[in-house]
């Protein structure tokens, strides 16, 4: 399963989130979004096996987590569709 969890926050308060397997998905991004700056950006973190990309635009946060092997395009375009969907 390349993409696992994907959350939608502002700040540090998480307003959506979603994940079809189980892990410590929850608290990493916890630590995660506490230490990204607030700026617009797109970045990933790699963490075990695992890599977190996430999007800030407008105040709020995207991000999905994916198997470090499956690349950034995706989880990017996956990115910006909920950014989109979110924000209509």
């Amino acid at each position: 399963m390349p993409m696992m969890y994907a959350l939608v926050a502002r700040g540090k308060t998480v307003l959506t989130e979603y994940t079809q397997v189980l892990g410590n998905f929850q608290t990493v991004t916890r630590i995660l979004l506490g230490k990204i700056p607030q700026e617009s950006a797109k970045m990933s973190y790699v963490y075990d096996s695992y890599t977190f990309h996430y999007m800030i635009q407008k105040g709020l946060t995207y991000m999905v987590m994916a198997d470090k092997d499956f690349g950034r395009r995706v989880p990017f375009a996956f990115i910006d569709e909920v950014s989109r969907q979110y924000s209509t």
